[in-house]
Order: C-alpha cells, then sequence, then structure tokens
C-alpha cells in the first residue's frame, strides 16, 4: 500500500511538473500575433460559405399531376422508401387493384 501511495504522489508531482513548465508550443501560442486582415478574411470566407450553403437549400417541387398517397409529409416520404425497395414486386398488384381485377368475382 506504501508503494502504491508513493508512486501516487511521484506521478502527481510529474503532472504538476508538465503543467507548470511551459512548452514551446503554449510560448508559440501566446507570440503570435494574427494580422487583422487575415482575420477579416476568414470571416467573410465563412460568411460567404454560410451564404452559398443557404442558397442550395430548397424544397422539392411538388408534382400536382402525381396520384396522392399519402396523409402527411412524413408518410410521402416513407411511401418513396416503400415503393423504392418493393416497387418492381407490388406493380402488378397495383396495377390489378386499379383495373378491379385483384378481387375474385
Amino acid at each position: 500500500m506504501v508503494g502504491m501511495i508513493r508512486a501516487t504522489n511521484q506521478t502527481s508531482e510529474m503532472v504538476k511538473n508538465i503543467v507548470n513548465e511551459p512548452s514551446s508550443s503554449v510560448l508559440l501560442v501566446q507570440a503570435t500575433k494574427i494580422p487583422e486582415e487575415n482575420i477579416n478574411r476568414m470571416v467573410k470566407e465563412l460568411q460567404d460559405r454560410e451564404t452559398n450553403r443557404k442558397s442550395f437549400s430548397r424544397r422539392r417541387k411538388f408534382h400536382e399531376e402525381k396520384d396522392i398517397d399519402s396523409i402527411n409529409d412524413r408518410n410521402e416520404h416513407f411511401n418513396k422508401k416503400i415503393e423504392r425497395a418493393f416497387g418492381k414486386y407490388t406493380l402488378e398488384i397495383k396495377n390489378n387493384l386499379e383495373r378491379g381485377t385483384a378481387l375474385p368475382d
């Protein structure tokens, strides 16, 4: 138990020494002065990116001639996913239902 306490004390002393000693990277960051024009250029670039991102965000067009088979937007999205996955398998069943020949006489 005593050896464990000594090891813990030694480790904590090492950590204190590392934290208290100024390293070269810390001094480099503190000594570096960024020119004002570089900051302004970076801010302008970030604002331009944001405006470009907003201009490309758009709502998809609504097709009026398309049959409505959903009750809300979330259901419409779900129906599109189901159609992508199973559309080729259910095409014949859908056609029969529309013609009225799917039900037995």
